[in-house]
């Protein structure tokens, strides 16, 4: 009964992995630090310098903490190191995030659960003869759920949508002047049996956890949830950015829209990490994202496009580099847990930092010396945000960045 089990989770967690762009980088490596060839003087202030304008640090999948080492072994015996390198990555709670490491960028994974406790067991658990029950006493309240895999992969740092966001909320609360976070939500909507399918051994006879699938009803609630911790003056929303224009698109590629970050300072913006049917559901009738309170990962050309996620830097640098220069806020990675640091390459990161994408998201703002890796993701500048490589105004000047 293990050996069935460790495939289902080693296969379940790779179907789920957040769908964000894991290829690997080239084999080639390098080392030493990001060259920082920002030119500072005094001639534009942060009243002057727009969101849109500088670079910022952000974490992949902030929450996440590693499988247990049973749930760990197994996958690694079953279905190779390679597999479990990919999972070995954990996060800092945000707060320390936020205030040691200067990130300004998380990422969420949100599973519904209006009526409580659809998450409070593990019952795959049962396989490995541990018991199922979480004892958490958060997953038996309603209200949205953060982790990264539904019966498989669920250890979390912050538990609950409202836990995560009030300790955001409270850091922000005691540093107004910070710069805008920018906080990415996936929405999580297949259970085991629907990432699986056909693979999944009947056998195992193990009652699956049932996922809901995200309404418009259920986006509602997510929004209701977000104005439950954040008053809606503290968030950016896209009619903040629109304005006038006819659509969310020409504003932004106007070059004016983005707030200064002295407007901004203080504040938070959500972004939906969803694409296809979800995002759909989420847009509605609102083709602009009127009266939304998230940007969308959106591309060039659709009329709510403001925000690109664009996970490759190397593949897709001229893309980047592009969008950054039309005037759309970006999000890239500058590495994949088990590729990277596990070789120590460096350049998937130095391809980030020089495309000129908004968001560097990384797992590794901190070099994990527990599996004896060096690489390190910091910020070029003593701050926690630079001016943009591409795109900042000329004589940007950024306090300690």
């Amino acid at each position: 009964m293990r050996r069935p089990l460790v495939l289902l989770l080693a296969a379940a967690l790779l179907v789920a992995a957040c769908g964000d762009d894991d290829a690997a980088a080239p084999d080639d490596t390098g080392s030493g630090d990001v060259a920082d060839d920002t030119t500072t003087t005094t001639e534009a202030p942060e009243d002057e310098v727009r969101l849109n304008e500088i670079q910022v640090l952000g974490s992949h999948n902030s929450y996440h903490l590693r499988p247990d080492p049973d749930v760990r072994a197994g996958i690694a015996a079953v279905a190779g190191e390679k597999m479990a390198l990919e999972l070995d990555y954990e996060h800092l709670p945000l707060t320390e995030q936020l205030e040691e490491h200067g990130i300004r960028q998380f990422e969420l994974d949100v599973y519904a659960d209006p009526e409580g406790g659809r998450f409070a067991d593990r019952p795959a658990l049962a396989v490995l003869g541990r018991p199922t029950e979480s004892g958490e006493t958060a997953l038996a309240e309603p209200g949205f759920k953060v982790l990264h895999q539904v019966d498989v992969d669920f250890r979390s740092t912050c538990l609950t949508l409202v836990a995560c966001l009030t300790e955001i909320e409270a850091w922000s609360s005691a540093d107004p002047d910070h710069e805008p976070v920018m906080i990415m939500i996936e929405t999580k909507q297949q259970s085991i049996p629907e990432a699986l399918g056909d693979d999944l051994d009947p056998a195992l006879g193990i009652p699956w956890t049932e996922v809901l699938t995200f309404d418009r009803a259920l986006f509602d609630a997510l929004e209701a949830e977000i104005l439950s911790v954040f008053d809606r003056d503290a968030i950016i929303t896209p009619d903040d950015v629109r304005g006038d224009a006819a659509t969310l698109e020409e504003a932004v590629l106007a070059g004016d829209a983005w707030p200064t970050l002295d407007d901004a300072a203080g504040k938070v913006l959500f972004s939906l990490v969803d694409l296809g049917p979800s995002r759909d559901v989420y847009v509605g009738d609102a083709a602009n994202l009127e009266s939304r309170l998230l940007f969308t990962s959106s591309e060039e050309g659709r009329p709510d496009a403001a925000f690109l996620r664009i996970d490759d830097p190397i593949t897709e640098a001229d893309r980047i580099r592009a969008a950054v220069e039309a005037g759309y806020l970006v999000r890239t990675r500058t590495d994949v847990p088990g590729v990277d640091a596990v070789t120590g390459d460096t350049t998937r990161r130095d391809a980030a930092f020089e495309s000129g994408a908004h968001y560097l998201s990384t797992d590794y703002y901190v070099a994990d010396e527990s599996l004896g890796y060096t690489l390190v993701v910091d910020l070029p500048g003593d701050g926690s945000a630079r001016c943009n490589p591409v795109n900042a105004p000329e004589g940007c000047d950024l306090a300690g960045g």
